[in-house]
């Protein structure tokens, strides 16, 4: 069965095929590129409003060329990863590559014990979880997989502080399974000043939002010393910030081309966010039976004023924290 996605999917897709190209082209020198996915997803994905098909991040990398990655690594959970391996190994014979099943928080250990080998090598990794499910220790390990003297492997990661906002709880008692969740994610506690100045009216919640990110791009940057971090907000059709997605990168490339592709997205994120606008009103004017005899553009409400171009800035130090990282 497929899974229906909003159009922010396809367009962080895009984006995601658009860096990969230029990844493998920046690195076409090297006799082997690493890609690594710690949540594979399905093999069969849709846009929700076009019933259009949807190539998951799966069928993207390895459709990546000139050159191919040589040695890709999906990690899922079952039953998604049987239908994803059978999915891809019928579609890419002769490939490098394996579809993990499990959590990828405990056996990313062993496909990176399996690759040391290789670990000179460019390395992509994508972590696009459907909420606060990849570990610290997860990036940890992805972060010093090449040791010291090499330049680290780019990430690529989503977090849903959106998601924060709207469902920790505003009674200031968060659940000991949700907190254990955001401490293992964050590889930290200090997420907690920043829910109890939420909790308190202290932040807003857009400046709330903020600091969650920020958090994760200070620690990237200070506790495992990525050069660059680059955060691009993620909104539906409504306006409303779902998530953030983060760039962690040590080069100088990596650096300016995902600059490059978040300055375009940000461009064209806005326009798809009116056409997906424009597309469910016409189907709810449709199952009721409404007809229009115009479809004009200029009728959308105007994007939010967030939505501008990307300007990249550097991590500020964390709100209320006071420990060392």
């Amino acid at each position: 069965m497929a899974r229906y996605w909003g159009f922010w999917t396809r367009g962080k897709l895009d984006l995601l095929r658009r860096y990969l190209d230029a990844f493998t082209t920046a690195c076409k020198s090297q006799d082997e590129i690493i890609y690594l996915d710690l949540f594979g997803g399905q093999p069969e994905n849709r846009d929700r409003l076009t019933d259009d098909n949807l190539d998951g991040s799966a069928r993207i990398a390895l459709a990546t060329e000139a050159p191919l990655f040589t040695r890709l690594r999906f990690f899922e959970i079952e039953p998604y990863a049987s239908r994803l391996r059978a999915a891809l190994e019928a579609d890419n014979p002769g490939r490098d590559f394996a579809v993990v099943a499990g959590d990828c928080n405990q056996t990313i250990a062993g496909v990176l014990k399996e690759l040391a080998p290789y670990n000179w090598a460019p390395t992509f990794a994508f972590v696009d979880p459907n909420g606060p499910d990849v570990h610290w220790s997860s990036l940890r390990a992805l972060a010093r997989f090449k040791g010291g003297h090499l330049t680290k492997p780019e990430l690529w990661m989503l977090l849903a502080a959106g998601m924060f906002i709207r469902n920790l709880p505003v009674s200031g008692q968060v659940s000991p399974q949700d907190a254990r969740k955001l401490t293992q994610m964050y590889g930290t506690a200090q997420w907690e000043a920043i829910y109890q100045a939420r909790v308190d009216g202290t932040l807003r919640p857009a400046d709330a939002r903020e600091e969650y990110v920020n958090l994760m791009r200070w620690r990237l940057e200070h506790v495992f010393e990525y050069r660059w971090t680059h955060p691009l907000e993620i909104f539906n059709e409504r306006g409303h910030s779902i998530y953030h997605m983060i760039f962690a990168t040590d080069h100088d490339a990596g650096n300016r081309i995902m600059t490059n592709l978040y300055n375009t997205a940000a461009n064209e994120f806005p326009g798809m966010r009116a056409d997906a606008r424009r597309r469910r009103q016409r189907l709810a004017e449709s199952e009721a039976g409404i007809q229009t005899l115009f479809d004009d553009a200029a009728g959308s409400p105007p994007v939010g004023q967030r939505e501008r171009l990307y300007e990249h800035a550097a991590a500020w130090t964390p709100f209320g924290t006071a420990e060392a990282p």
